[in-house]
């Protein structure tokens, strides 16, 4: 098949906040059709007409893609960092595509591993940061198939025209096959992949639509809009590990609380995170405290840039956490299980790491006797212990506060003092002194024969 490259001039404007275009000379890459003709394939953007500085791209990002271009593979940036650096932002991460299988990729670079059984890429590793690099896939099967193809294949893979972009950081050019740049510049989220698919392939792309919009602040087209929430249910569908990856980006986009509300409006929370749906739904000061917390996420992670999971997740959880802690229960071991049991079920049906979800119980968790007590009728004379502290000193406990005197409290509680007890080995036949390590006694070296002594 003959394939070139023919220049035209663009006299279409194209608005926009980025880099506006008028009248200036492209680059077009084409193919012939059926008919003999020249079919236009991809454009083909210069440094001066997409806008991205070389100097703002990550200097890791370019030395893997130019480690695979000097062994002869066509390597791009593709997706989210490339849409990134055309709205002026910095990317959170850079995922690579080329021509090279994944095992010819791991013999380029000593620091790096094939990961996935289905989907296999690699990650390359550069310091403690992990780029991923995959091979171009193929429309063969689907667009979930698994199959390698072309870049003009892998292209119409991609599930949003702002991520089928694919930039060169060597020569400074932009490649875009499915007109990506121009609805980055009309600021809308535009499928690539024909609406009466997209969502049935892979519902979890619903979840993406929104997020990218809120996020971005581009709108939906209507009739995306429409079918997002035609097909809302089949979100219950997709596999729960993809669900929970999706929570915790939303978590940590800085943008929680108005994805979460989108999300609420197309029906899609129930899915993922019925429990805040049904708070959010409801009502009331449990509605109006969520979404304070949520705020305050978002607050957290642009000023701090923490996005630790189990810092993310205190703020998620907490308040089924402090409405559980509060409950008068029988000592402080119960009443930080219930915690935990109320904050298992909120995040239902995600399964987050166990140890994250502990973690952020007990930077939010308030003990009992933390609390002032509810005075109770006495029986039979008998008389409840005093509070602690005061609920005012609460309100002014910042969340590691929190967990130093909630865990202080939880490790002094008498079952947890009896556990410790339980373990610790006694001897009751050592005498006072015994018990000292042999190795910290000093030994008395042996004198060799033969070796001038006094005989």
């Amino acid at each position: 098949m003959r394939r070139g490259i023919r220049r035209f001039v663009w006299n279409l404007e194209m608005p926009s906040p980025i880099h506006a275009i008028s009248g200036d000379t492209l680059l077009i890459r084409y193919h012939t059709g059926p008919d003999g003709k020249p079919v236009k394939k991809a454009i083909v953007y210069t440094q001066k007409e997409h806008g991205i500085a070389q100097r703002t791209v990550d200097h890791d990002a370019v030395r893997i893609v130019e480690r695979l271009r000097q062994n002869g593979h066509a390597t791009y940036i593709v997706g989210g960092a490339v849409r990134d650096l055309l709205l002026g932002r910095i990317p959170k991460d850079y995922d690579i595509v080329t021509d090279a299988e994944p095992a010819r990729i791991k013999r380029l670079f000593y620091r790096s591993r094939i990961i996935g059984k289905r989907f296999r890429l690699v990650h390359v590793y550069a310091g403690p940061r992990i780029f991923e690099v995959s091979t171009f896939r193929s429309i063969t099967n689907g667009t979930i198939g698994n199959t390698y193809g072309t870049i003009d294949e892998d292209a119409l893979r991609r599930d949003f025209s702002m991520n089928a972009l694919y930039f060169d950081p060597i020569e400074g050019t932009l490649v875009d096959y499915v007109n990506g740049l121009r609805d980055i510049r009309a600021m809308r989220v535009v499928p690539v992949i024909p609406l009466k698919t997209i969502f049935t392939e892979d519902p979890v792309r619903m979840l993406r639509a929104v997020k990218y919009a809120v996020a971005t602040g581009f709108t939906i087209p209507l009739t995306t809009r429409m079918a997002i929430r035609r097909h809302a249910p089949e979100l219950k569908s997709a596999s729960i590990s993809r669900l929970g990856e999706e929570a915790v980006k939303i978590f940590s986009s800085a943008k929680a609380l108005p994805i979460i509300e989108t999300l609420a409006r197309y029906r899609l929370l129930d899915a993922i995170l019925p429990g805040i749906a049904r708070v959010l739904a409801s009502g009331g000061n449990d509605a109006v405290a969520l979404r304070r917390y949520l705020s305050e996420l978002d607050e957290s992670v642009t000023e701090t840039g923490d996005k630790s999971l189990r810092r993310l997740l205190a703020y998620v959880i907490k308040l089924p956490v402090e409405k559980a802690s509060m409950a008068q229960a029988l000592d402080v071991q119960a009443a930080y299980y219930e915690a935990l049991a109320a904050a298992r079920e909120f995040l239902s049906p995600l399964t987050m790491p166990r140890v994250e979800v502990e973690a952020a119980v007990e930077a939010i968790f308030v003990a009992p006797e933390a609390l002032p007590k509810v005075k109770k009728p006495r029986k039979r004379g008998r008389r409840k212990p005093a509070a602690v502290k005061h609920a005012e000193t609460l309100a002014r406990m910042d969340i590691p506060a929190a967990a130093k005197t909630a865990m202080k409290n939880f490790v002094s509680a008498p079952a947890m003092r009896a556990s410790r007890e339980e373990r610790q080995p006694l001897d009751d036949t050592a005498a006072p002194g015994e018990g000292t390590s042999r190795s910290a006694k000093r030994r008395r070296r042996r004198r060799k024969s033969g070796n001038g002594s006094d005989g």
